[in-house]
């Protein structure tokens, strides 16, 4: 494939046509809603931000960008996944989590059950439908 073949598959109009895989629209835009929310709920417990970003796998940076909103955002609390977070966030302070990966897909898995929150985490309206990953 030359330079240019790379170029439009990539960047040009088959790559804006071609739909995204559901994986992609989950980790685009439900698992940084996800970090986003744990980031702050490890915060607000006084936890550095270099230590959440240990704690999840993450650059410090990244912690700072999902504090400061710029980066993921549920825009609610009152809903059932939020609350496993905020169970997640706990467990992870008092270092209690075994597998993070199984935590976390529990919570995507909650997500993609509501519209709603797909929709609070930026998941375009069509693709919603065809997020079933977890």
């Amino acid at each position: 494939m030359t330079k240019e073949q790379v170029e439009e598959k990539f960047n040009g109009k088959q790559a804006k046509t071609a739909p995204k895989q559901p994986c992609e629209v989950a980790l685009w835009h439900v698992l940084p809603c996800i970090r986003a929310c744990l980031a702050r709920e490890l915060v607000e417990k006084d936890l550095t931000q270099q230590r959440v970003a240990d704690i999840l796998g993450i650059t410090q940076a990244a912690v700072s960008q999902y504090i400061g909103k710029k980066r993921g955002n549920f825009r609610t609390k009152d809903n059932t996944a939020y609350k496993m977070i905020e169970e997640l966030a706990e467990d992870l302070e008092k270092d209690a989590v075994n597998d993070l990966s199984k935590r976390i897909c529990q919570i995507c898995s909650q997500v993609q059950q509501s519209p709603q929150l797909l929709s609070l985490c930026g998941v375009p309206d069509s693709e919603a439908d065809r997020i079933n990953i977890c």
